[in-house]
């Protein structure tokens, strides 16, 4: 009566290990799956990364930003006789003097 009560243990724990052994498979898939997933993700945001970084870049330019102020806020050069100069000694509020003429 021990031997087969110790043939159905010795069973059961095999199939017990062998469902283990199967659902330990199937979660080291999935997590593999998962980190995949994870590194793709991670390579397309730093593609992306610097992908802004060189349109910062390019819009940083000078030339760029000139052509940003005329084109699109419809800025012009200014001249130095449309510059005016304004004394502003008095404390109280008021201009003092003022001058269309930078230079004098």
């Amino acid at each position: 009566m021990k031997r087969p009560y110790f043939i159905l243990t010795f069973i059961a724990t095999h199939i017990f290990f062998i469902f283990f052994q199967i659902r330990e498979r199937s979660e080291v898939i999935k997590l593999s799956y998962c980190k995949q997933k994870s590194e793709q993700q991670k390579e397309i945001l730093t593609q992306k990364i610097q992908e802004l970084t060189q349109q910062l870049y390019a819009l940083q330019e000078r030339a760029t930003i000139k052509k940003y102020a005329q084109e699109t806020l419809q800025m012009k050069k200014l001249k130095l006789s449309q510059i005016q100069k304004l004394d502003l000694t008095d404390l109280s509020g008021e201009v003092l003097s003022s001058s269309k003429d930078v230079d004098g």
